[in-house]
């Protein structure tokens, strides 16, 4: 089966921190895109410690396509850093935040330190989507807005 490239849309907020891997595919066989950490300091993710990173952008793409963040191998299995809460539903409007625990058992002394524009997490369209980026200003990003706009983290109940 083909891949379908769609076209996904994204505008960067003020603290979004420059990375050419962010929103890009590593080869043309990557099932998933990177995406980084908007840091204006390192953090440090203590063990056990989670943590939300933001990402300094707020990403579209057309319903009813949805966006799945994954962990990356590397900081999972070098680092015991992985993603958690996983899905970004189509219409969320809000920034990107990546939620990130360090799996270290508590007083092991393994924590890991993020640097803002650090590859944090690979995201992925659902099969065989495969997205093709456009920068918009904040302004039309802005008239994309749904009923949801940007109410996230818990906000359709418990």
């Amino acid at each position: 089966m083909q891949r379908i490239e769609t076209e996904v849309v994204y505008t960067k907020l003020a603290h979004y921190v420059e990375n050419p891997a962010n929103l890009s595919y590593a080869t043309e066989g990557s099932a998933c895109f990177d995406i980084c950490a908007a840091l204006k300091e390192p953090l440090t993710i203590a063990p056990g410690e989670h943590v939300g990173v933001p990402t300094g952008l707020k990403i579209a793409a057309e319903a009813p396509l949805w966006f799945r963040i994954n962990s990356r191998s590397g900081l999972a299995i070098k680092h015991g850093i992985i993603t958690i809460a996983g899905i970004i539903d189509t219409d969320y409007r809000g920034e990107w935040i990546v939620g990130l625990l360090n799996t270290n058992a508590a007083g092991s002394g393994k924590s890991y330190t993020i640097a803002p524009g650090d590859k944090i997490a690979q995201v992925e369209l659902p099969f065989p989507y495969h997205a093709v980026f456009r920068e918009i200003s904040q302004e039309a990003f802005d008239k994309l807005s749904t009923s949801r706009g940007e109410a996230g983290f818990g906000s359709s109940g418990r």
